[in-house]
């Protein structure tokens, strides 16, 4: 099997679903609250038994029997085999999947360690993957085209959290949410944000960043480059962050290609109106919610000055974006994919 390669699910289960989910995740993941979080609510409490793949394989007996499970991104080998030993007990294992992990490594864009990391850890695992799961779910119809051979269906993202309200008039921080896979878009950002930054003394922006973005940044006055932090912890800096623009360029290249658009959801829940890169996967999705503009820097100076300036029309451009992002993804459910008979 090519790493270039989703494994087929070779898995098939009779047991009855008993309306118990079983998800596991290593650690508390974006992919968790986006995809599965807002679909899983509906349940009866209790039925959801969530589990971190990072650590020791539970008991069997600790699984309800007819549980579905859903296994996020990745799972130790211990649980793998777990599953595969007592998969009588099982209703069905799906694979959830959000990015392109087995092209990772030939995805030049991203650091080094990532991507041997992320198609490294796949490697490993997947002749189990295809030994438990029945079925693949993954984030768009992009990757449901790269990996058709694996039967994928797609699971689209919804916001989890309740909406914030817009930043308040006067605010005038800005910022960009991007995580050290973005070190490109950070590197194109960094003279926009100089221009804008000279524009005016009551301008501030925010990065999250290493010591190099540190340095990169360092001559940019009122510039903040905060610690990158587990996913928590991100959530709660959105929640009460109250920014008046955030920004979400992207480049070109195989794994930005395979994203979808869940920076919107971070973006409005900072209270913050949003300026795209106007292509996939943010167009057409945000057409009417966000500004979309092509990588011409001098594009982005002006639109990100127009909307620091301009209380009525971020707050507005905000409130629409919170409107799509309550409606975002609520026509999939996740009960009948877990009831689709497979095979």
């Amino acid at each position: 099997m090519s790493l270039l390669s989703l494994f087929r699910p070779q898995a098939r289960y009779r047991q009855d679903w008993s309306g118990a989910v079983v998800v596991l995740a290593p650690g508390p993941l974006p992919t968790v609250d986006y995809y599965l979080t807002p679909r899983l609510r509906g349940l009866p409490a209790g039925a959801v038994r969530l589990f971190d793949s990072r650590l020791p394989a539970a008991a069997a007996e600790q699984l309800p029997e007819g549980a579905f499970v859903i296994i996020v991104r990745h799972a130790a080998p211990d649980w793998l085999r777990l599953l595969a030993r007592h998969r009588a007990r099982w209703s069905g294992v799906a694979f959830l999947m959000d990015d392109d992990i087995p092209a990772a490594w030939l995805c030049t864009e991203l650091p080094l360690d990532y991507r041997l990391w992320t198609s490294g850890r796949y490697a490993r695992i997947h002749s189990l993957l295809a030994a438990v799961c029945d079925r693949v779910w993954v984030a768009n119809e992009r990757l449901q085209a790269r990996y058709a051979e694996s039967g994928a269906r797609v699971i689209t993202p919804q916001e989890p959290y309740a909406p914030q309200p817009a930043a308040p008039v006067g605010t005038r921080r800005w910022t960009y949410l991007g995580t050290r896979t973005h070190q490109r878009e950070i590197d194109w950002l960094a003279p926009v944000v100089a221009a804008v930054q000279a524009h005016s003394a009551q301008y501030t922006f925010e990065l999250f960043g290493d010591a190099r973005v540190a340095r990169q940044f360092a001559q940019v006055p009122r510039v903040r480059v905060l610690a990158p932090r587990p996913w928590p912890a991100f959530v709660q800096h959105c929640q009460s962050a109250q920014v008046a623009v955030g920004v979400a360029p992207l480049l070109p290249g195989r794994f930005n290609a395979m994203r979808t658009h869940v920076k919107a959801f971070d973006i409005t829940r900072c209270g913050a109106a949003g300026v795209f890169t106007r292509c996939a996967p943010f167009a057409p999705a945000l057409d009417d919610v966000a500004v979309l503009l092509p990588n011409d820097p001098a594009l982005w100076i002006a639109e990100i000055r127009r909307l620091l300036e301009d209380d009525a029309a971020r707050q507005a451009l905000h409130q629409r974006a919170s409107a799509w992002a309550a409606r975002a993804g609520a026509d999939v459910a996740l009960e009948p994919l877990i009831r689709e008979r497979v095979g």
